[in-house]
């Protein structure tokens, strides 16, 4: 490690500086914080519309007496989620919306007093997995020109949600690792610390950890409410927003969230027993569980006891190697190499054991949100997947370099030292690489802590990303969006995705992810690439402008099937796109 270092201490081994390894810290830390900022990329396919009443661009002779939307699962609507505007950009309906007994289908009754014009619909909602989902479409009434596209622009204020969306994940990665490194600092005081020194150490990482995510925690709240109502600043504290967001996962997760880390600043201050740390610990860890895709997917007892168990063992080595890096530098002053080996080889066989509970939760998860081996090679999620298990198998060599090499060439040092038999030449050359394997130690903790802050990072682009399996359709609906034509693309779901009947919708959208209308004579082929059979051609039933739906028996197998889809895009052109969709039994 670069920096000042003190002259050796009588046992040979040198006391040096450490200023370089908070900053370090520091500086991985805020890379990890950049790094979750830009993951605030839009989640992949959450809620799915399928459906609107009137659709995206229909030309209508009378006024509609209701606006409908139809989503795949059950969705929470804000106050004002659904709302109509019309062509001068003032508000048309009265609120007063209806929800389905699935909570899939909303309803938003119009006035029969509309005017002939056009009309635009802005709507919000949030995912059974806690992502808002937002989007916009138009209709006419009588004959009129349709509504102009900058008009839809300004209502539905996309930009300012990618702003929100940033700042909502700045602030949920912020208390993620304020989280983890507060609970992990108490299981270090209570299973690794060997003095009141290490302990206080401890205690100096884990209250300022758990103040961070406390007020990130609080800071969510609103941010969270910009994101679901699509309010902006000036509506972050509007009490409607605030109690729609308080009442559900999300504020009930940042609540528990809250209430552990202030409970944790506490017991602290106040000298509590480690049981008592322990606990304000779990549940700052388990508030996570509030909300997220372990929420939807199945098995979900499954899912909920694995990402418990996988975030606590995660705590117990991030907060851990903290910890650790910070007491080594102490050590190091203090002229204690022997002392500050024998505290990694103490934290090393408790990370040994988090990382085994880290592997087989993560194994568990893995199966249920992957399922299939293609999911690891063609879904972002399996991707990000497999990058982050690369990590951790480079942070798991690190950690054993320490405890099997250095962490004995130190400890050598004592033992030869103490050994009347020792010639002045041996304990010289044991001096000597015991320097060299503090220096050392010290660099690779700062790695380890690195590696595992890197994985956090790739933690966080998956938690905004659709599971593999659900991606590929292994444990319910397909869907999946494809480029299509110049600037337009075709999204396609399959529902249930299961052998026998099927209902297939095709949507293509342009950049904004509205419908667009100038795509016709659409045909899907469908081949069983198993067998070879096929392909059987279907004609499926324009439901609105860029939106197609067929019933389909075709689906007899199990296994996958290629869905082609051919579509005339102009007089002269046609454009396909091609859907490999495993097929469940």
């Amino acid at each position: 490690m670069k920096g000042r270092t003190r002259p050796c201490s009588g046992s040979g081994v040198p006391a040096g500086g450490g200023s370089g390894l908070p900053v370090r810290l520091a500086v991985v830390l805020a890379a990890l914080a950049a790094t979750w900022l830009a993951s605030a990329l839009p989640a992949a396919a959450h809620a799915v519309l399928l459906e609107t009443r009137p659709a995206d661009g229909t030309e209508l002779e009378a006024p509609p007496e209701v606006v409908l939307l139809q989503f795949d699962e059950p969705v929470e609507v804000p106050p004002d989620g659904v709302r109509v505007y019309d062509q001068d950009a003032d508000r048309v309906d009265d609120g007063g919306l209806r929800e389905g007994d699935d909570r899939s289908q909303v309803e938003l009754p119009l006035p029969p007093t509309m005017d002939d014009g056009g009309y635009v619909v802005t709507w919000r909602v949030t995912s059974a997995d806690g992502h808002p989902v937002a989007g916009a479409f138009t209709f006419t009434v009588g004959e009129v020109d349709a509504v102009d596209e900058a008009l839809v622009a300004e209502l539905f204020g996309g930009g300012e949600d990618t702003l929100v969306a940033a700042l909502g994940s700045l602030l949920r990665g912020v208390s993620y690792v304020g989280v983890l490194v507060a609970a992990g600092a108490a299981a270090f005081a209570v299973a690794v610390a060997r003095s009141d020194g290490d302990r206080l150490r401890a205690r100096r990482t884990a209250v300022p950890a758990a103040l961070v995510a406390a007020g990130a925690s609080v800071l969510s709240v609103p941010v969270q409410v910009m994101a679901v109502t699509g309010s902006g600043v000036t509506g972050a504290l509007a009490p409607a927003g605030l109690s729609a967001v308080a009442t559900g996962p999300f504020g009930q997760g940042a609540l528990v969230r809250l209430v552990g880390a202030v409970a944790l600043v506490v017991l602290w201050r106040r000298g509590a027993g480690g049981g008592w740390l322990i606990g304000a610990g779990a549940v700052t860890v388990v508030s996570y569980l509030w909300d997220g895709h372990q929420r939807t997917a199945e098995p979900g007892w499954l899912l909920l006891s694995a990402d418990a168990v996988h975030l606590a063992a995660g705590a117990v080595w991030l907060g851990g190697l903290v910890v650790l890096a910070r007491t080594l530098r102490d050590r190091s002053l203090a002229g204690d190499p022997v002392g500050g080996a024998r505290l990694v080889a103490g934290f090393s066989r408790l990370a040994a054991w988090s990382v085994l509970v880290v592997v087989v939760a993560g194994s568990a998860m893995a199966w249920a949100l992957v399922r299939t081996p293609r999911g690891l090679t063609d879904t972002t999620y399996g991707q990000l997947l497999l990058a982050k298990l690369l990590l951790v198998g480079v942070v798991l060599v690190v950690a054993a370099y320490n405890r099997r090499r250095l962490v004995p060439a130190i400890a050598a040092r004592l033992a030869g030292g103490g050994s009347s038999a020792a010639t002045t030449a041996t304990a010289d050359g044991l001096v000597r690489r015991s320097r060299a394997a503090w220096l050392q130690l010290r660099r690779t903790v700062t790695v380890e802590a690195a590696g595992v802050v890197a994985v956090l990072a790739i933690t966080g682009f998956l938690v905004v990303q659709q599971p593999a399996a659900d991606e590929l359709g292994v444990t319910g609906a397909y869907e999946s969006t494809v480029a299509f034509a110049d600037e337009l693309d075709l999204q396609l779901v399959v529902d249930p995705n299961r052998v026998g009947s099927n209902e297939v919708h095709l949507f293509a959208v342009d950049a904004t992810g509205r419908v667009a209308d100038d795509v016709d004579d659409l045909r899907i082929e469908l081949t069983y690439l198993d067998e070879d059979i096929g392909p059987f051609t279907v004609e499926p039933f324009a439901a609105g402008p860029g939106h197609w739906i067929a019933s389909v028996d075709e689906l007899r197998f199990a296994g996958d099937w290629q869905v082609r889809v051919v579509a005339a895009v102009d007089r002269f052109d046609e454009a396909s796109a091609e859907f490999t969709v495993p097929v469940g039994p």
